[in-house]
């Protein structure tokens, strides 16, 4: 019904239209969280799902995207989880085989970090656009990252202990190495066109600049 490319608008703040932009126009599906759905609307962005608790959303933009959307609305009320999470899991029982996210910046800073540790709740192909970077998930699952700029600075992030990891393309690359949440990973650099990382156990946090 959805198609397989999600992409999913928090109710935070844009990264600037020359990246939000061509997300809405490469995906099936949009959702807005709760009050995303408004910035939405002033953005002339076409949302097909609003999905949370409804806190956020006013009840006159409510009315407004009742009337004037064929929006569904997908009220999740529970509080153990945000309503990013929500989204995210929600778009995975439709079938989504991908699924971008941005909307997450600004705001309380645990709002912000709890969004980034959001992406250890669902499948790697998820990714979370920012200003500055692009961030995701690794596994088991070898990334590569294609068609990279020689000399892009990067970060590489241990989610609890990570064994076997290994980092090719890069300026400090790493062989079957051990890390732990920590400061080591920071400001890494590409050396050619690509990059591939992977880790055996554990999970990495990828922050690609843009």
């Amino acid at each position: 019904m959805y198609g397989q490319a999600f992409l999913i608008i928090a109710n935070g703040e844009w990264p600037p239209e020359r990246i939000w932009s061509p997300l809405t126009k490469q995906s099936t599906c949009i959702i807005a969280c709760d009050g995303a759905a408004a910035q939405c609307v002033e953005n002339d962005v076409k949302i097909d799902v609003i999905i949370g608790d409804m806190d956020s959303l006013s009840e006159h933009d409510e009315i407004r995207l009742r009337n004037d959307s064929n929006a569904v609305f997908v009220r999740q009320t529970g509080q153990e989880e945000n309503d990013l999470a929500k989204a995210m899991k929600w778009s995975i029982e439709q079938g989504a085989e991908s699924i971008e996210v941005f909307g997450i910046e600004g705001g309380d800073f645990d709002h912000q970090f709890a969004a980034i540790l959001s992406l250890s709740e669902v499948p790697f192909n998820t990714r979370i656009h920012t200003s500055q970077s692009i961030i995701q998930r690794v596994g088991k699952s070898q990334l590569t990252i294609p068609s990279i700029e020689k000399n892009t600075s990067f970060s590489l992030f241990a989610v609890g202990p990570a064994e076997g990891v290994n980092l090719a393309g890069a300026e400090w690359p790493l062989a079957n190495q051990t890390l732990s949440p920590g400061t080591r990973g920071i400001h890494n650099k590409s050396t050619g066109e690509e990059l591939q990382i992977q880790c055996l156990s554990g999970e990495l946090l990828l922050f690609l600049d843009r």
